[in-house]
């Protein structure tokens, strides 16, 4: 049995673990904002019981959840289970347990490999997004608080995504009100990363509009090393060594005295007058900033920086593919459920992806079909996903060989058109594609 093959296994573990009424019920206790369901919620005979609720909500949903549950059915041959019972099941879920479910589960992957590493490093990309929410008063009400480009008709969520763009999993996810602003959100997520991703040493990618001293003394005080798109104007010094034409330089950036009030009145009374960075010019136009000195970073003729264009295609995907804009619920707590359940599917098909390739002897380089692969998991995810720590996945072989059959060959150095969007739709996000979705 090969390695991924052995995390597949402990990911199923893993959700049967919290599939189970005493972790739900440590979740709860440890939670004082969670409300009390009660003590027979979980331990009485229903219709859906916890693990086949958590595994129904783990499966990859784009249509009418009255004909997802009765496909459910169909495949488990359980007795069918209507909407309403569902909706009840489900708002007994804390709004965070599909979160944490997520954590876990990266941490059991990291916990269990070796993975891929730039010099040593582990790679982390994050971006940004926008997501457009049901647009009811109620949504509305909590994620377009503190938004200053007015009340808007439209429901939407900032987010951000973090992922290792060489292991090609998701590590963090989030999805908050509207007027919060993405580097805020993203040092929630970086401050809650497990120890299993930390202790590799991770270097986080970023765009220019992170480039900000809140965001450079909050990755310095994590420990957390950084390469970030510099913009104009940031900085004089910064600015001189754009105009200069060189290749790299180490320089110290002096914030402005209004920027040093702040940084003491966000992270405590310290000296914040100085930052030591090196800047690399990557190319005529992108001048980074870092931290890493000990390892150059146009290396081996590869450009570690835009590394991060993978983080932005699978925000693509997950919108796109995966529909993560299409919820089955409008109230507050489904919309979480059902967001990070599509972050943890896409990870457990960024496993069985790359188990499936592994399958393949081609000399010419190919890559699996990510949108076939998204429809087969569909179809034996509910066989994936065992409903108990005593049903043996029998069926992974199976969807691994099946999975390795779609494969494309792979370009090199091919290019398309970057599409940008002028129009924001109202609504959920349209897709311009030439494909068929496979969900």
């Amino acid at each position: 049995m090969s390695e991924l093959s052995t995390i597949l296994n402990s990911v199923s573990d893993v959700i049967v673990k919290y599939g189970k009424a005493e972790t739900i019920k440590k979740f709860i206790n440890s939670d004082p904002q969670s409300p009390n369901p009660g003590s027979g919620a979980f331990t009485r005979s229903r219709k859906m019981p916890l693990p086949e609720l958590l595994r129904f909500i783990l499966m990859p949903r784009t249509r009418s959840t009255s004909v997802e549950l009765l496909e459910y059915s169909h495949i488990t041959g359980n007795k069918r289970v209507n909407k309403s019972d569902f909706s009840k099941r489900r708002s007994l879920l804390p709004s965070w347990y599909i979160k944490c479910l997520h954590r876990d589960i990266t941490r059991r992957i990291y916990g269990m490999s070796s993975p891929a590493r730039w010099n040593g490093h582990l790679l982390l990309a994050g971006d940004g997004t926008t997501y457009s929410l049901p647009n009811t008063d109620t949504i509305k009400k909590i994620y377009l608080d503190g938004r200053k480009t007015g009340k808007g008709e439209q429901a939407l969520a900032r987010g951000v995504v973090l992922k290792d763009v060489l292991n090609d999993i998701v590590v963090s996810s989030g999805m908050e009100c509207y007027g919060r602003d993405e580097i805020a959100l993203l040092m929630d997520e970086l401050e809650s990363l497990p120890e299993e991703i930390s202790s590799w040493d991770p270097v986080i990618v970023l765009d220019r509009k992170f480039c900000a001293y809140t965001l450079i003394c909050k990755m310095m005080r994590l420990r957390l090393n950084f390469i970030i798109r510099v913009k104009e104007r940031f900085n004089a010094e910064v600015d001189r060594f754009i105009k200069s034409g060189k290749k790299q330089a180490d320089i110290v950036l002096r914030p402005a005295s209004t920027t040093v009030k702040k940084l003491n009145r966000l992270y405590g009374p310290d000296d914040y007058r100085s930052f030591k960075v090196r800047l690399v010019r990557m190319s005529g136009s992108v001048v980074v900033m870092t931290s890493v000195t000990d390892v150059s970073l146009l290396s081996d003729g590869k450009d570690v920086y835009h590394a991060r264009w993978d983080d932005e295609t699978t925000i693509g995907f997950m919108k796109n593919n995966l529909q993560v804009e299409v919820f089955s619920g409008i109230s507050p707590r489904s919309l979480l459920q059902d967001f990070y359940s599509k972050t943890i599917i896409y990870n457990i098909l960024s496993l069985l992806v790359s188990q499936a390739a592994e399958l393949r002897h081609d000399k010419k380089p190919r890559r699996i079909n990510r949108n076939v692969a998204l429809g087969i998991l569909k179809l034996n995810i509910l066989t994936i996903i065992p409903a108990s720590s005593v049903t043996n996945n029998t069926n992974l072989d199976q969807v691994l060989k099946e999975i390795s059959c779609f494969s494309i060959p792979v370009i090199e150095n091919r290019h398309n058109p970057r599409v940008f969007r002028k129009i924001k739709h109202s609504g959920k996000y349209m897709t311009l594609t030439n494909y068929a979705r496979a969900i």
